[in-house]
C-alpha cells in the first residue's frame, strides 16, 4: 500500500532501513494532532508495522505523559493492554505491587507506573539486556508497544531492535528445526521463603509454585509457551526470545561483546543477574532440551548481527510488532533519560503456535510461514 497523499502532506516518509519506516514531522505536532493523523491513516500505520516491524514518528512536540496512552490507543484503535497489570490497578497501587514482587523475585527492571498501564522504563547503565519480546515469559503478552522518547540520554543508551522472522530465516536448518518444535518454560528461584502474604498475591497471578524447596524458597513457574509463533498477519515464523534470564545473561553479554566492538566495558544486566529467573526449552512431551550457553551465544550473534539501535531524539515515537521484533536497552548515560511505554492489544500464543496453526502436527520449517487459518 502507498502512503496516503493526506499523511505524506503532514510528514516525511523514510523507508531505507529493513524493519523501520521513519515519518519525520514537516512542523511540530503535539498529542491532539498525531491521533488525528493516526484515525485517519490507521490501516496504512498498522500494515506498515505488521508487515515491516517498526514506524517510528519523529518530530512529535507534547510533554504530557498521560496523555501519551490516549494517543495511542484511540489514534490506532487499539486497547491499551498491560501483561505486567493485567487487572488494571491504579498506577500508585502497580507500582506499590511491582516492588514488592521485585523483592520476592531478587531484583527487577525497575520500571514504574505513570498510569494502569503507561510506563516509564527503567534507567540505562552500562550494561546490555537480552533480546527479548515484551511479556515473553508468559503466553499471554501486548500485540503492540509503543514508546514516547520525552527526554534521550546523555550519551547512546538506544534500544536495539531485530527482526525474528528474519532471525528464524537465517538460523542454520538444525536450530529452526529445534526451536520450531520447542517451547518456552521460564521458572523463578524465590529470593527468600514465602510468607502468607506471598500466597495470596501469587493466586491472583499466572505464575504458580510448581514447588516448595528444602530451604523454604519455592520455584515459580510461568505457563509454557510455543518457543515460535506464527505471525498473525503474514504468517511468518518468529522465535519468542525472552533472554531477560539469569542463565542467558552471560551468553547474552558475550554475544553483544563481539557483536557491538566499539562498545568497550559492556557489562551483564544488573537485573537480570539479581532475579533467579531461568529460561529453558521443552519439548510438547514437557522434557527438557539440551541448550548449552554455546547455543545461547550462537543465537544471540544472529540476533545482535542484523539488529539496528534506534537512537533517540527528543519527541520520538516508535510503534513496534512485539511478535516480530525483539527488542532492548543498551548501554549509555542516563542523563535525565524519560522512555515511555505503552502497551496495545492482547495476543495469546498458545493460539499462534505452530503445532495449533496445522491440526496439531508441528509443520517442517519450509512450511512455517503458512497463515492461520480463516
Amino acid at each position: 500500500m502507498n502512503a496516503p497523499a493526506d499523511l505524506l502532506a503532514h510528514f516525511d516518509l523514510q523507508e531505507d532501513h529493513p524493519f523501520v519506516s521513519t515519518l519525520v514531522a514537516r512542523k511540530a505536532m503535539d498529542f491532539a494532532e498525531l491521533k488525528a493523523v493516526l484515525k485517519r491513516h490507521q490501516a496504512f500505520i498498522k500494515g506498515r508495522v505488521d508487515t515491516r516491524g517498526v514506524v517510528l514518528f519523529r518530530g512529535i512536540d507534547d510533554a504530557n505523559a498521560e496523555a501519551f496512552e490516549a494517543t495511542m490507543v484511540e489514534g490506532l484503535g487499539v486497547d491499551s493492554w498491560n501483561g505486567f497489570n493485567l487487572k488494571g490497578l491504579p498506577g500508585a497501587f502497580s507500582n506499590w505491587l511491582r516492588g514488592y514482587t521485585e523483592g520476592l523475585m531478587g531484583s527487577g527492571d525497575y520500571r514504574r507506573f505513570v498510569t494502569s498501564n503507561t510506563v516509564q522504563l527503567g534507567p540505562a547503565a552500562n550494561a546490555v539486556q537480552g533480546p527479548h519480546v515484551e511479556g515473553g515469559g508468559s503466553p499471554k503478552r501486548a500485540r503492540y508497544l509503543s514508546l514516547c522518547c520525552f527526554q534521550p540520554g546523555d550519551f547512546q543508551a538506544e534500544t536495539g531492535l531485530a527482526d525474528l522472522s528474519q532471525l528464524m530465516r537465517e538460523l542454520p536448518p538444525s536450530l529452526r528445526d529445534k526451536y520450531i518444535r520447542a517451547y518456552n518454560n521460564l521458572y523463578y528461584i524465590t529470593a527468600r521463603k514465602l510468607n502468607l502474604l506471598d500466597r495470596v498475591l501469587l493466586s491472583q497471578s499466572p505464575i504458580t509454585v510448581h514447588e516448595r524447596l528444602p530451604d523454604g524458597r519455592a520455584r515459580l513457574g510461568s505457563p509454557r509457551t510455543p518457543a515460535v509463533c506464527m505471525h498473525p498477519v503474514t504468517g511468518d515464523a518468529c522465535l519468542q526470545t525472552w533472554a531477560f534470564a539469569r542463565n542467558t545473561n552471560g551468553p547474552a553479554l558475550e554475544a553483544a561483546t563481539q557483536a557491538f566492538s566499539d562498545r568497550p566495558g559492556l557489562s551483564r544486566c544488573p537485573n537480570a543477574e539479581g532475579t533467579n529467573y531461568l529460561w529453558g526449552l521443552y519439548s510438547a512431551e514437557q522434557k527438557a532440551l539440551p541448550w548449552d550457553e554455546a547455543e545461547q551465544r550462537e543465537l544471540f550473534a544472529h540476533i545482535y548481527k542484523n539488529s539496528t539501535l534506534m537512537e533517540w531524539k527528543r519527541g520520538d515515537i516508535a510503534i513496534i510488532d512485539n511478535i516480530r521484533m525483539a527488542h532492548w536497552r543498551m548501554n549509555g548515560v542516563q542523563g535525565q533519560r524519560k522512555l515511555v511505554q505503552v502497551q496495545l492489544g492482547n495476543f495469546d500464543a498458545n493460539d499462534f503456535g505452530p503445532a495449533e496453526l496445522h491440526g496439531g502436527v508441528t509443520p517442517e520449517p519450509s512450511h512455517a510461514s503458512m497463515k492461520k487459518a480463516a
